[in-house]
């Protein structure tokens, strides 16, 4: 970047001298430099190059207008301002000192010291919002240290709030609805993309506030992005008087009032805050000491004035609140699964405006009635959004309850009675609850009691499973640990054959008892599992999942132990599938390492833990003589495959494989116990449609070429050696935008080779394109020197589906929007200058693999290549026009599949070859790369890579 730099330079001329580089974020570029004149180091800010499209221009602009307008000792000035070849720049003093966030890394605070610097941003707020600026980013980072003061700096997403501002520096230039900020400081209303006056940034010093007094940040349990955001929305933290008895009560009270979640019940400005730490405690720097006494008499005249002064205003604000506020707060929340939350929005508006229709009917329409009974009755039943744990819980009264009206969502139930115990579940809400706490409680320590009755289920890539009558079953709380299994191998476990009741069959033969103990050995050469060594497992991981246990060792272990491996039916029972969206996003899956049992708050429906990640676990039933099913995911599996079973040779010892055990209290019907028959489909006899009914079809995925009216909304994250834009442009259907983001090296020179990706399910876990999942299946190719677009498909990330129907038309209406996404992705590429639009690949991954054969051969004129990773057939019954194996035969394009061998989501028999054979690609132009994965194809990244970059550099050709 050495040319921009001289650029830079040129612009500055003779005034200022270049020194460093100090970095910047995606919007802008920081050096530091010399003032010519008067020898003094000043800070530049850019925009960068990359920056220059029309929004980020405008958006620098306006920093730089609202930089020129603050001049205040505690907000850092503009000095000079210029521009750079058509990129403006200004220049700021350079502060000694350090941030706010710095200063807090390095020790506690005194409580002096915590006032004086609360006090300094307050200032600095309540200049510039007298001026109709609010700067909508609050936080430690933003606020430097220099000797006794603290001033403010970044005003670089602030909004100017009246007519008069916006005259002077134009429009927002961003829309009400987009969340903007930072989660850990982050206003409610600023949150939900409301919009946001002066009382969104007193939130935010709030929450600094509490964090200096407190030592620790008012939601600090909360380790997501997500869950802090909810906790701001939904939650309330300990009141700081509580926490931090021993400072003035005034000083808490402001604080607080700072924290309320709506905007009326926080202090109207800034005053509010300066006079209520005049009166609790004055500056060391700025005022003489104040004896206890007049501290707190200071602090009820204040408390009263101020109360008195701002009750009728509140009575007006809350009025105002819950007529424009609640109702699209309360729908963000119940979006967000928090239904809870979304509901006690709208009791407090129906308090505020008890005569609403709009505010009852609301709450009519997200809520019910139930009546709720336990055994023993009189205990008390309280509730609390299945997403947060941590959040307060919603008492209902005592049993058998009255009929007591709730929100209808997914919920933690707890039910306690004094003498007899406590039991938390999350069961699926019904008009009748039921509840046997005496039952639940007297389990044996680490069980929990699932009811028995007559199940049966559609499972993915199975089809229906049952019906089977199970009688109620005892089920280990937790997957079996590495600390008990220690016990069973210390008590000659791997010696006694009593404990090794099944025949050790392999391919049609049965291996002897030597032959087959001689697997079942550690690194070391010992009995025990292959993840353990010297006979021991690893120091420090008593209380994580055994993992690296063959089938074999799991059912000895259970029978060690007095009990079984849960039959498939038990396993779905226990962990069903409604309950596994919401669990998935609090459990160890699609993550990195296995953790400790329960250190994952995803609790199953009767109290089970980990059921969904950390290892999978073996369960009873056979998928043929070579391979028995285990279930429930990895720590490192995609999400879906919570849900999804696999089945392994039972001498498999992978790492991820573990166990969980069940106690039969009666004895399992045989039928329960028998191998599980998956789908299967006979494309040996399969006939493509005609020509004619296919070019049906093709209508019918067909779009209109109309214009794209894209926009490059910026740059999401900016590194050494690429950057990921964000574009918006219309679809192809409704009045939507479709979101992408471009992936672009920087040392390659354009015109750039570009592969669209197609995620895999695991992404429906996500809630927004925020975090994009997947990226470790494309990060490579950027390396390489490519570029890659994402686009967010329809019913993906934040454009998820909500008023879904049953049935086929609903998947094929899906398909056709997601292939018009591609589509007009395809578009887009077209429209850039930088990219190579004659070297254009797909890369799909599982679900976007699957589906991407339809995709592909639709769109295979603009393709140079495709990649399928973990795709296949789908066995169920396709929809009319939906399906693959019509599609197949049509592509002509060059086609890499690369699968594992041991995937039973897309079986290599039953799914994957016949693909691969029905391929209309020439035979020279197709390769079937099989490695020794289960689904999952990353978990042999290097071979992944090697295969996929070798594929690109032939039909893309080289990057140079």
């Amino acid at each position: 970047m050495a040319d921009f730099r001289d650029l830079l330079q040129v612009s500055l001329g003779a005034s200022y001298s270049l020194e460093r580089e100090l970095g910047g974020g995606g919007m802008s570029r920081v050096f530091v430099a010399e003032e010519s004149a008067l020898g003094r180091k000043v800070v530049v800010k850019v925009l960068p190059p990359e920056m220059a499209a029309g929004v980020s221009v405008e958006r620098f602009k306006r920093e730089i207008a609202i930089a020129a307008r603050l001049q205040h000792a505690h907000i850092v000035p503009l000095l000079s301002a210029g521009d750079a070849g058509g990129l403006p720049w200004f220049t700021m003093p350079f502060v000694e000192g350090e941030s706010l966030r710095a200063r807090m890394t390095r020790g506690a605070l005194t409580t002096v010291e915590a006032v004086d610097i609360v006090r300094d941003i307050a200032k600095a707020l309540e200049y510039a919002h007298a001026r109709d600026i609010v700067h909508r980013d609050i936080k430690p980072e933003n606020i430097l240290i220099s000797g006794n003061s603290a001033v403010v700096t970044d005003f670089g997403i602030a909004r100017a709030i009246s007519a008069s501002a916006t005259a002077v520096m134009g429009d927002t230039l961003t829309a009400i609805g987009t969340m903007i900020g930072t989660p850990a400081y982050i206003s409610p209303e600023q949150a939900v993309g409301e919009s946001v006056d002066a009382r969104s940034d007193l939130y935010s010093l709030g929450v600094i506030a509490y964090e200096l007094f407190a030592g620790a940040h008012p939601f600090k349990s909360k380790t997501t992005a997500q869950a802090i955001i909810a906790a701001h929305i939904a939650e309330s933290p300990a009141p700081l008087s509580r926490v931090r008895p021993d400072i003035p009560a005034a000083l808490t009270a402001i604080v607080d009032r700072c924290l309320a979640k709506s905007p009326s019940d926080r202090p109207a400005d800034a005053s509010a805050i300066l006079a209520a730490l005049a009166a609790s405690m004055p500056s060391t720097a700025h005022a003489p000491r104040r004896s206890a006494l007049t501290y707190a008499a200071a602090a009820a005249i204040i408390a009263l004035a101020v109360g008195a002064a701002g009750w009728f205003y509140r009575q007006s604000e809350n009025q105002h609140w819950a007529r424009e506020t609640a109702l699209p707060l309360s729908t963000r929340l119940h979006a967000e699964d928090l239904s809870l939350a979304s509901f006690r929005v709208l009791r407090r508006a129906q308090r505020f405006l008890p005569a609403d229709t709009q505010i009852r009917r609301a709450i009519e329409t997200a809520s019910d009635t139930v009546r709720v009974e336990s055994t023993p009755a009189g205990a008390t039943v309280s509730i609390q959004d299945y997403l947060t744990p941590d959040s307060a819980w919603q008492t209902l009264g005592l049993t058998p309850t009255d009929t007591v009206r709730i929100p209808k969502g997914y919920f933690r139930w707890k039910v306690s009675k004094p003498g007899v115990g406590e039991y938390i579940t999350a069961p699926t809400s019904s008009h009748h609850m039921r509840f046997a706490l005496d039952s639940a409680l007297t389990v044996p320590t680490g069980m929990v009691r699932v009811p028995g009755r007559r199940w049966a289920d559609m499972i993915a890539f199975v089809g229906w499973v049952g019906p089977f009558q199970l009688p109620s079953f005892l089920l280990d709380r937790f997957e079996v640990t590495n600390r008990q299994y220690q016990e069973f191998v210390d008590h000659g476990g791997y010696h006694e054959p009593r404990y090794w009741q099944h025949p050790f069959e392999e391919h049609d033969r049965i291996l002897t008892r030597d032959e087959a103990m001689a697997r079942f050995r550690d690194r070391t050469g010992r009995a025990g599992p292959s993840t353990w060594e010297g006979g021991h497992y690893p120091e420090g991981r008593a209380e994580y999942p055994v993992s690296g246990v063959s089938w074999f060792e799991a059912a000895a272990y259970a029978e060690y132990a007095g009990k079984s491996l849960p039959s498939f039916a038990q396993w779905y029972l226990a962990q069903p599938q409604y309950a596994l969206n919401f669990v998935v996003r609090l459990s160890n899956i699609a993550r990195t390492d296995v953790a400790p049992v329960g250190a994952f708050k995803g609790m199953g429906a009767y109290g089970t833990y980990d059921m969904a990640g950390n290892v999978r676990e073996w369960t009873a039933n056979a998928l043929d003589a070579d391979r028995r099913f285990i279930l429930g995911g990895a720590a490192r599996s995609l999400s879906y495959l919570a849900a999804d079973p696999e089945a392994l040779s039972p001498f498999d010892r992978s790492p991820e494989n573990g166990v969980r055990c069940v106690r039969n209290l009666e004895p399992l019907p045989e039928s329960a116990l028998r191998p599980i028959k998956p789908l299967e489909r006979n494309f040996d006899t399969f006939r493509p449609a005609s020509d004619d009914v296919y070019r049906a079809w093709q209508a019918m995925y067909a779009y209109d070429n109309s214009p794209l009216n894209a926009r490059i909304e910026g740059v999401a994250v900016e590194t050494p050696d690429w950057r990921k834009e964000k574009i918006t442009f219309d679809a192809a259907y409704g009045h939507e935008r479709v979101t992408a983001y471009l992936f672009l090296p920087k040392h390659v020179a354009p015109p750039y080779q570009t592969v669209v990706f197609f995620p895999s399910a695991n992404v429906l876990a996500l809630p927004n394109s925020v975090t994009l999942g997947d990226t470790e299946l494309f990060d490579f190719i950027v390396q390489s020197g490519r570029a890659v677009i994402y686009p967010i498909y329809k019913d993906t990330y934040e454009r998820r589906v909500t008023d879904k129907f049953p049935g086929a038309s609903q998947e094929q209406v899906l398909r056709v929007q997601r292939y018009r996404d591609l589509g007009r992705s395809l578009d887009y590429l077209q429209s850039r200058l930088e990219i190579d639009r004659t070297k254009v690949a797909f890369l799909g991954a599982s679900m976007g693999a699957a589906e991407g054969v339809i995709y592909t051969t639709l769109a295979q004129d603009r393709l140079r290549g495709v990649v399928f990773l973990d795709g296949g057939y789908f066995l169920d019954a396709p929809p009319a026009g939906g399906d693959q194996a019509e599609f197949a035969p049509r592509l002509r394009a060059p086609v890499l599949m690369v699968n594992g061998r041991y995937d039973f989501t897309f079986s290599l028999e039953r799914a994957q070859n016949p693909l691969f054979r029905m391929l209309g690609t020439r035979a020279e132009d197709k390769s079937h790369v099989v490695l020794e994965t289960a689904h999952g194809v990353q978990a042999q990244r290097p071979a992944l890579m090697t295969t996929v970059l070798a594929w690109l550099d032939k039909y893309l050709g080289r990057v140079r």
